[in-house]
C-alpha cells in the first residue's frame, strides 16, 4: 500500500499502472493482485488505514477529561501526518478520485462521518463538563474543525517555508480561544 500511496502522490492515480506500484514494491504483479484486484481496493484499503488512525484518535479523546486539552495534545502528531508533502498530495489526489467514484465517496465518507460524530461527543461532552463554551454551535464548529484539517495537507504542498512545530502551536492556540471562548 505504501508503494501505491507513492506512485499515486507522485502520478496521479489515473496516471499510475498496477505494474508501475509492482516495481515501486519491487513485487510481482501476481502477488500485488492476490492482495489487491485493482487501483479502486488499494484505496479502499487506503481508506481503511486512514479509519485506524481515526479510531486513535477518537480513543484519545474519549478517554480525556478535557477535550480541548485532549485535542490540542494530539495535534503535533495530527499535523505531523496532515503537513507531509506525499500525504498531501494522495489526500488531493483521493479528494478527486472521491468526488468521481462512488466507492471511494462511501468509503472516505465513512470516515468523516465517524470522525465527525466522535468530535460532536467529545465537544458536547465538553460542554457538560464546563470545559467548552456553551454557546458554541456544536455542529458548525466541528465541521470548521475538519475543513481546517482537510485543508492542511493540500496548503502543506505550496507552504513549505511554514515549519509543522509553528502551524501545530498556532493551532493549539486558535482552538483553545475558540472552544473555550476566551
Amino acid at each position: 500500500m505504501s508503494a501505491a500511496a507513492k506512485c499515486f502522490a507522485a502520478r496521479g492515480i489515473h496516471q499510475t499502472s498496477m505494474q508501475e506500484i509492482c516495481d515501486t514494491a519491487a513485487i510481482s504483479a501476481g502477488a500485488l493482485y492476490r492482495y489487491f484486484e485493482s487501483k479502486e481496493a488499494i484505496i479502499v484499503a487506503l481508506a481503511d488505514e486512514e479509519r485506524a488512525g481515526n479510531a486513535e484518535l477518537i480513543a484519545h479523546l474519549a478517554a480525556a477529561d478535557d477535550i480541548v486539552d485532549g485535542l490540542c495534545e494530539a495535534l503535533p502528531e495530527i499535523i505531523a501526518v496532515l503537513g507531509n508533502e506525499q500525504y498531501g498530495r494522495l489526500a488531493v489526489e483521493i479528494g478527486a478520485e472521491a468526488t468521481r467514484n462512488p466507492v471511494i465517496a462511501d468509503v472516505f465518507g465513512r470516515n468523516e462521518s465517524e470522525l465527525r460524530g466522535a468530535l460532536v461527543e467529545a465537544l458536547e461532552r465538553g460542554q457538560k463538563r464546563g470545559t467548552v463554551d456553551p454557546a458554541l454551535d456544536v455542529q458548525a464548529t466541528v465541521f470548521l474543525i475538519q475543513a481546517l484539517f482537510d485543508g492542511i495537507p493540500g496548503r502543506s504542498i505550496f507552504a513549505e517555508d511554514v515549519p509543522p512545530r509553528q502551524v501545530a502551536e498556532t493551532l493549539e492556540r486558535f482552538l483553545r480561544k475558540a472552544l473555550r471562548g476566551a
